[in-house]
């Protein structure tokens, strides 16, 4: 998912294994749902979370702080170091 106005991406969803086809918002665009030539439809929350908590759910799944080039890839405010919160 990108931001229209700045044209920057604020999201990539993983999940399906092949091209995807259809893509649709709810109405009240917290929804987003897909349909891909795996045979497979996907619904996902498309609100997006704050980067902080972002940052705190990638700690918590690789278990450690983020390596330079993840912090390129994935912050824009490079100066805060260490990332992830300790325990």
């Amino acid at each position: 998912m990108w931001d229209v106005s700045t044209g920057k991406t604020d999201a990539t969803l993983i999940g399906h294994t092949d091209t995807v086809w259809a893509v649709a918002f709810s109405p009240e665009g917290r929804a987003l749902a897909t349909g891909s030539d795996d045979k497979t439809a996907r619904l996902w929350d498309a609100t997006l979370p704050q980067p902080s908590e972002a940052i705190k759910k990638i700690c918590r799944a690789v278990n450690r702080d983020l390596t330079p080039q993840e912090r390129t890839a994935y912050l824009s405010d490079q100066s805060v170091s260490p990332v992830c919160p300790t325990r």
